[in-house]
């Protein structure tokens, strides 16, 4: 045989070895995740979900990938290809997944929009620095029988397996379970604003839990209906004595419900404790030229209320803590207390309780503090803490009333009382059966003490994932919605959702760069706490010294009273004066010196920078530049080797 021919035989059948191992390992559905989350395999629940799919109730799983998506999307549509190609594989025949790649005004696309509501998004498309619009299709739609859960678009943040089995897990339940909403004055269901004369929407939260819930409106001044699973409580605070009866006779029953006590609601300050009732729709509200609102009804003793439950809630705290770990965030109060692990070892989180489980970060916006009652048997289980380098502001410090806009704030006071212990902020009660006069069939209550925490920014920033800036890159991510859905699920007993909330992508920060930046922070840091400090000091001095002249007023013996008042008012004018220009020079220096402290920070960050850049373009080059010295070293010993000896230098 001819060598030519040899040689193309064997390529043939090499090629077709080839072709044949690939299409076996096809069919035969041979997958593996290499992934260190190992986020492109579903776990067992999943697999127990897949494969109690039947014949009997079939599921048929319609998915609208897009062909080309932008590269912010490209890890998204490949993790969602993964999972509904393993449920594929792992289905049996009552499972069926279609996968439609649908082009813009297509069959497909014209199928997905009409019959399940899947609409392309609208995204931006980075190439180079050029921004074009781009519409994507990312949208599921499973159905079984009369039974439809839609998944319009899955974005950056959201996790395409948690959303499957979300979808998947409703669709095959006989029925979903309630979740009963009662209608306080934070009306985070929604209300028609009669002034206004518009709907005001409801809360992004509501849209979340009727993913997976029947979520129903409930009148707070009747019996709450004995199919509601778990009941949420907005704004407790607001509630009269007759609902709060009805409230206590629920949770005395042994039935779940999650409570939100909030000192200082950001979304509407006419919530808070201090704060009477807002009187029915239609009438006035609020303070007008000095005419003060009377308000509703008389709110009821929810204090006492939660110390039955075995809660102690002080409504006029509101925590703050001085540890941020967010550059970006640097200049928020300290009343944005983000819950997290802290430098000085404080866990945050309670690994013990499902509720917080796979949680990383949560932000409270100015809550409050809640403790065990006195005297109360039950088990009180923390969720939510501040760490130990923090404290408390009084409500009062941080507002005022204003004869015609009513009461005004947030206002940031400069003295903040610092107690050097951590502050809970949301916990879980549980207690067995009791008898007597405070007889119950236990109690199951998890409370939080701030509800600016469900507030629809979180939640639009997990559906983003965190990219803050639109660079593609996540800058930080918070866990409110995922703190919120684990507290529901937990409530009702029913928690596989909640092993996959906590699977996601780790969070890896540049810790080589942090390290060598670490010196600037820290530099800098210690500068602004010495300029607040000094700051601090001679407004306190100044403040002292207006003091002791009003006190040696006072004190004079050889003045009459009114002589003392003429002189105390001119004093104190002066001294005024003198000290609101004393503020504005130390306000003044010290916004100087916090701006040469970040300049300072920022250049030595900068060097660090260079530093790095200049290795990540140099370090590449070495090794082709000694594979390539190599290569000619060995290249000219190898020519030096054939020269014949003769002709080489000082051969005879």
């Amino acid at each position: 045989m001819h060598p030519r021919v040899h040689r193309f035989i064997r390529f043939a059948s090499i090629a077709v070895t080839a072709v044949s191992l690939t299409y076996m390992a096809q069919r035969a559905n041979v997958r593996a995740d290499v992934t260190a989350e190992k986020l492109n395999q579903v776990t067992s629940a999943t697999r127990d979900l897949i494969d109690a799919v039947t014949p009997e109730r079939p599921v048929a799983i319609h998915a609208f990938v897009s062909r080309e998506v932008p590269r912010d999307y490209v890890t998204v549509r490949a993790r969602l290809l993964s999972v509904l190609r393993e449920m594929e594989a792992r289905g049996k025949e009552g499972l069926t997944v279609r996968i439609v790649e649908p082009s813009s005004f297509s069959d497909e696309a014209v199928e997905a929009e009409e019959k399940y509501g899947i609409r392309p998004q609208v995204v931006a498309n980075r190439d180079g620095d050029r921004v074009q619009e781009m519409q994507v299709f990312l949208g599921v739609a499973v159905t079984s029988g009369p039974h439809e859960q839609t998944i319009p678009f899955i974005d950056r943040g959201m996790s395409p397996e948690y959303e499957l089995v979300r979808a998947l897990r409703t669709v095959t339940q006989e029925k979903k379970k309630v979740v009963g909403v009662l209608r306080t004055d934070a009306t985070i269901m929604g209300n028609f604003d009669l002034q206004a004369r518009k709907q005001q929407p409801a809360w992004r939260v509501i849209g979340e839990l009727k993913k997976q819930y029947e979520v129903r409106s409930l009148n707070p001044g009747a019996e709450i209906p004995k199919d509601v699973d778990v009941l949420l409580v907005p704004q407790m605070s607001s509630m009269t004595t007759a609902q709060l009866e009805h409230l206590k006779k629920y949770i005395d029953e042994g039935r779940p419900a999650l409570l939100t006590v909030d000192p200082m609601p950001l979304f509407d300050m006419r919530l808070s404790p201090s704060e009477p009732m807002l009187p029915p729709p239609g009438q006035n509200q609020g303070m007008m030229f000095g005419m003060q609102d009377q308000g509703g009804e008389p709110k009821g003793d929810y204090l006492g209320f939660l110390e039955k439950i075995g809660v102690k809630w002080e409504s006029d705290k509101i925590v703050f803590d001085t540890d941020n770990p967010h550059p970006r965030f640097a200049g928020s109060p300290p009343q944005v207390v983000f819950v997290t692990e802290r430098p000085d070892g404080t866990k945050p989180f309670n690994d013990q309780d499902p509720v917080v489980s796979g949680i990383n970060e949560v932000v409270v916006l100015f809550g409050g503090a809640i403790k065990p009652a006195a005297g109360f048997e039950a088990q009180f289980v923390p969720l939510l803490q501040t760490g130990t380098r923090g404290g408390y502001n009084k409500f009062e410090e941080m507002t005022e009333r204003h004869m015609l806009f009513g009461l005004q704030g947030p206002i940031l006071p400069r003295q903040r009382t610092m107690t050097g212990a951590s502050e809970i902020i949301a916990a879980h009660i549980t207690a067995g059966e009791t008898s007597g006069e405070a007889a119950s069939k236990g109690k199951n209550v998890i409370v939080v003490a701030d509800l600016d925490i469900f507030g629809d920014q979180f939640f639009v920033l997990n559906e983003r994932g965190g990219d803050l800036d639109g660079d593609g890159i996540d800058d930080l991510r918070f866990d409110n919605v995922t703190f919120l859905l684990n507290a529901i699920d937990t409530l009702t007993g029913d928690a596989g959702l909640v092993e996959l909330r906590g699977r996601k992508a780790q969070y890896r920060r540049m810790t080589t760069m942090d390290a060598l930046t670490k010196e600037a922070d820290d530099k800098r840091n210690a500068e602004i706490e010495a300029a607040n400090a000094k700051a601090e000091a001679e407004l306190r001095g100044a403040q002292e010294a207006l003091d002791a002249a009003v006190k040696k007023i006072q004190d004079d013996a050889t003045l009459d009273e009114t002589t003392k008042a003429v002189l105390l008012k001119s004093r104190e004018e002066a001294e005024n004066r003198r000290l609101a220009g004393k503020r504005e020079t130390i306000e003044r220096d010290k916004a100087r010196a916090l701006k040469a402290t970040e300049n300072e920070r920022d250049k030595a960050v900068e060097s660090v920078r260079a530093k790095v850049r200049l290795l990540a373009s140099t370090t590449p080059l070495l090794l082709p530049i000694v594979l390539g010295f190599g290569v000619w070293l060995r290249k000219r010993g190898r020519e030096a080797e054939s020269i014949p000896s003769s002709r080489k230098r000082g051969a005879a």
